[in-house]
């Protein structure tokens, strides 16, 4: 029961007495019983409903597919950055060659 030690059911147990006196404590405790199972059962209900919708086969595999497309994106991008790159410093070489050699 979660958190409650001994001590503290016992507690609920004698104020539970109290207040509802010893004829209805045995028909009060009957109802929370079944309203606890009942609510412990929705819950298992719910998780599993919950992860049939997660683990939807169909759903991961998009996923999936998407992140290779958006990794692929990515590198594409990088290549023809660093292409760039190659192709201005080649240019810049050749501007320098050609002061140098103006210089000359």
């Amino acid at each position: 029961m979660g958190n409650l030690g001994g001590g503290e059911i016992l507690v609920i147990l004698i104020i539970g007495l109290i207040v509802l006196g010893p004829t209805r404590l045995p028909e009060a405790s009957k109802n929370i019983g079944k309203a606890l199972r009942q609510i412990r059962q929705t819950s298992r209900n719910f998780q599993a409903e919950l992860e049939a919708a997660v683990e939807d086969p169909l759903i991961e595999e998009a996923a999936r597919q998407r992140g290779r497309e958006m990794l692929a994106e990515e590198k594409d991008s990088k290549d023809v950055t660093e292409e760039e790159g190659i192709s201005q410093s080649s240019t810049m070489d050749s501007i320098a060659q050609e002061d140098e050699s103006q210089d000359s």
